[in-house]
């Protein structure tokens, strides 16, 4: 997958509102993007994955990296380099597994409720995938940047320098970005997927009769 610079088109406003959410986690509740489509919140999400690439987890590396060279004879530091780098591997095919899936799943429902499809709608109502299957399968990978910031402090001579403090600053914020990101997924696009799985269900159910 690249991480290419987002080519949404989604007006500015939204983009602001919902980074907003991402970065606070407020207002993180389900009527605050009543007003929001399902393919407006795909959209936003596979921008947000884009963003921890190129700029969060790239930011931290490099400043990471610097930190290791600042203090060469700390044998820890590269260890929990490693985790860091484990982590970066298990989100991107976390990513991958999402906009394969629930992404493709959640545009193809929207668009086949928006245009009346029939046809569309016998083959998603009686297809295998649904978003209780992504709710099952869900995870999550915050608890790698959890222990990360955990061993980290546990490296007292770092404490001293800035860089330390400000690499730490940055995995506490991405650690908040994913558990927000996580609960905009779980609940909000979940929820209205699974809304439009009810109106399917209702149109089918009205033609057996």
């Amino acid at each position: 997958m690249e991480y290419e610079k987002s080519k949404m088109n989604l007006p500015k406003e939204i983009i602001q509102k919902l980074t907003f959410c991402l970065e606070n986690g407020f207002p993180l509740n389900e009527d605050s993007f009543n007003e929001y489509s399902v393919n407006t919140i795909v959209d936003f999400l596979e921008a947000s994955h884009e963003r921890f690439f190129v700029k969060s987890i790239f930011e931290i590396e490099q400043n990471y990296l610097l930190l290791i060279k600042v203090f060469p004879r700390n044998s820890q530091l590269p260890i929990i380099f490693n985790l860091f780098l484990k982590f970066q591997v298990d989100l991107k095919q976390h990513i991958c597994i999402e906009e394969k899936t629930i992404f493709v799943y959640a545009k193809t429902i929207y668009q086949a409720i928006e245009t009346n499809s029939l046809a569309a709608m016998l083959l998603i109502h009686f297809g295998e995938y649904s978003t209780q299957s992504f709710a099952n399968s869900h995870l999550h990978n915050e608890q790698y940047l959890t222990e990360i910031v955990f061993l980290l402090r546990q490296q007292e001579e770092l404490h001293s320098h800035p860089l330390f403090h400000r690499l730490l600053k940055q995995l506490i914020k991405m650690d908040e970005e994913l558990k927000n990101h996580a609960w905009i997924e779980d609940n909000l696009l979940v929820e209205k997927t699974k809304e439009i799985e009810q109106a399917i269900y209702n149109i089918v159910s009205d033609l057996k009769k």
